[in-house]
């Protein structure tokens, strides 16, 4: 079954999409009417300020200015009265142009004509004889200038009554249309808390139920089960987890294979490595050599080879244990050569030389033996001349440096790449116990216990000799 594969980030937001497009709709709307009735609200407010100061100083001004023209007390040109006919003009002009109501646009414009009639009116009395002319301009006065001043004064209170109708007009649309606003708030609220408890409800189900499977799945691991699958989700994340998961499990799969296999391994390089050192030839031979010298009555060396051998076999066997110091290795070495000494006296002398500082380090045990076994009987056996074998070892920075030099007969161009090629990892089917086989195994359980960068160097010259270095970490006994 396909899956289509979507992320937690892509729910997230296509759920903030959905969730925030009707609140965005919802404030534009709002925002909207709200400016609108400002709008129209603050501008019915204006009109009514400019028409009630134009209907409150127009008529008292014009009225006062003319009486005092008329009576000579003051001149046209002092109180200029044309100056207020066209403010009020241009007061006239801006209100039509920001009054919607028609009626209320009619009577601005009859207010323009009766300002033309007094203008008319006022420049009939400019044009007279002031003094001469004095009862004929207070008649003037009385009929034409006051008369069309209160007209003007009557229509403007119309036009003030008739915006107020509006202004009240635009208060009642305001109330519907906040009710209105009210009302979609509720409703949209509404839709937004179901379709936040019907989103989250599902949506926490979508994302909760694979997060619990992927738990008892990784239960299932921690409980040693590899063969289980990581659980199927439509989730990119936990997808790609679960994938990641498998990949995992696999990797261990194939380490835990691979470990057992490297124990197998270890156990049977050792395991053939402990026959090799304790063969029946060996003990054989070395029984042989106590029977002889008890035989002689030599008690003295009976006691030290008896010695020797418990020594030898008890390091050997160490209860088991991998590891061992380099002292105990070094007694082990000891033992093995005191007893090899009695059977090859004339043949061979030896030398050990490690340093002191470096006795208490670790080292696996049997590490040496099949070194110095590999010299005595494949180079120094097989040399015409008398056999001196040097085992020494001291510390290099942070590694530990064991050499086994011998003065045998040495080893062929051909036969050291073979030898180095079984110690690199080779193939030991050309190898069998006692020829190498043990040099090899040594080798081999270094690398496992160790890593590449540790294990056997081997030098040697046909007819002059060989020396096998051992390189392992400086590690304290008890650090490993």
């Amino acid at each position: 079954m396909k899956y289509k594969s979507d992320s937690i980030k892509a729910k997230i937001k296509n759920m903030q999409a959905i969730l925030f497009i009707p609140v965005i709709i919802m404030i534009g709307i709002l925002l909207y009417t709200m400016e609108w009735q400002n709008q129209q609200y603050r501008q019915s407010i204006r009109n009514l300020t400019m028409a009630t100061e134009f209907n409150f100083d127009f008529k008292s001004n014009i009225d006062y200015k003319m009486y005092r023209i008329v009576i000579g007390a003051d001149t046209f040109e002092s109180l200029n009265p044309y100056e207020d006919l066209e403010n009020s003009k241009k007061i006239f002009l801006e209100l039509k142009d920001t009054t919607p109501q028609d009626t209320s646009k009619k009577g601005l414009d009859g207010i323009v004509v009766l300002i033309g009639m007094l203008e008319k009116r006022i420049e009939d009395i400019q044009t007279s004889n002031i003094i001469g002319d004095y009862d004929r301009n207070m008649a003037r006065l009385d009929q034409d200038i006051y008369a069309i001043t209160d007209l003007i004064q009557e229509s403007m209170s119309d036009y003030i009554y008739n915006e107020t109708k509006t202004l009240e007009s635009v208060r009642q649309k305001l109330d519907t249309q906040t009710r209105q606003v009210i009302a979609l708030c509720i409703v949209i609220a509404s839709y937004l808390i179901v379709f936040l408890l019907a989103s989250f409800s599902s949506f926490g189900k979508r994302i909760t139920k694979p997060i619990e499977e992927l738990c008892e799945y990784t239960m299932k691991l921690a409980d040693g089960n590899l063969e289980v699958s990581a659980p199927k989700s439509n989730i990119r994340e936990l997808k790609v987890l679960g994938e990641q998961y498998d990949q995992m499990v696999i990797r261990i799969g194939e380490l835990i294979q691979h470990i057992k296999e490297e124990q197998e391994l270890k156990r049977k390089t050792e395991l053939k490595l402990l026959q090799a050192q304790i063969n029946p030839h060996f003990l054989y031979n070395t029984l042989d050599t106590i029977v002889w010298l008890a035989e002689g009555k030599q008690h003295q060396e009976v006691v030290e080879m008896i010695t020797a051998l418990s020594s030898f076999l008890r390091i050997g066997l160490n209860n088991g244990r991998d590891f061992i110091t380099i002292k105990e290795e070094a007694e082990h070495i000891k033992s093995y050569l005191l007893i090899q000494h009695f059977r090859y006296e004339d043949i061979m002398d030896y030398e050990i030389d490690f340093e002191e500082r470096i006795r208490d380090y670790s080292i696996l045990k049997l590490t040496l033996q099949p070194i110095v076994e590999n010299a005595l009987y494949h180079g120094i056996k097989n040399c015409r001349k008398k056999g001196f074998l040097r085992i020494s070892g001291w510390q290099e920075n942070e590694d530990i440096l064991l050499k086994v030099e011998d003065n045998g007969i040495g080893m062929k161009p051909d036969e050291v790449r073979k030898m180095e090629h079984q110690i690199a990892g080779g193939s030991k089917a050309d190898f069998h116990v006692g020829e190498g086989f043990g040099i090899a195994n040594v080798a081999e359980r270094i690398r496992l216990n160790f890593g590449e960068a540790y294990g056997l160097t081997i030098e040697s010259e046909y007819g002059v000799g060989t020396a096998v270095t051992v390189r392992i970490p400086a590690v304290r006994w008890g650090n490993i």
